[in-house]
């Protein structure tokens, strides 16, 4: 019984080891970057932070025609600030409109450029605004983890959807 316990461990464990990423691609940076969506989506904090790194850069900026405000936060701090945003929210759609990436040549880090329309329901209003994203990932022992996050979102584009 204790062999095929430690034989299925192993096997579990290699098989872990084998979905582990080498270098970063398009292909993985996409499905991180998807599975973020998604959680911010469903307003899950907990699925979020397992795709970022505690010492995590966010640089937050509500920017208008004519002004601009920056906010810059520790990851912590922006798990705090999505938890308040998010307890009046009744849905958020997230809808990716384009995407570019940097990949480094030595495949451990990369650079995303994301356009992105957030349609955010809240107390039976539907607004819809564009929002420029800025995330930098890291490939740690063959798991990608972002290590910096900036969005900014266009205040003049926010619209009344329904």
């Amino acid at each position: 019984m204790k062999l095929l316990l430690k034989t299925f461990l192993s096997l579990l464990l290699l098989a872990s080891t084998s979905f582990a990423a080498k270098t970063l691609t398009e292909e993985n940076i996409t499905k991180v970057l998807d599975n973020v969506k998604i959680a911010k989506e469903h307003k899950s904090i907990k699925v979020m932070k397992n795709y970022f790194l505690s010492r995590t850069s966010v640089s937050l900026t509500d920017q208008n025609i004519e002004t601009s405000d920056t906010t810059r936060l520790t990851f912590d701090e922006y798990k705090r600030h999505l938890s308040k945003k998010w307890k009046n929210v009744q849905s958020n759609l997230i809808e990716i409109k384009e995407r570019s990436f940097s990949i480094d040549t030595n495949g451990k880090s990369a650079l995303v450029k994301t356009t992105l329309v957030q349609t955010v329901e809240v107390n039976g209003i539907k607004t819809a605004m564009t929002i420029y994203e800025t995330t930098g990932l890291k490939l740690v022992k063959g798991k990608i983890y972002i290590n910096y996050y900036s969005a900014r979102n266009m205040l003049n584009t926010a619209m009344r959807v329904n």
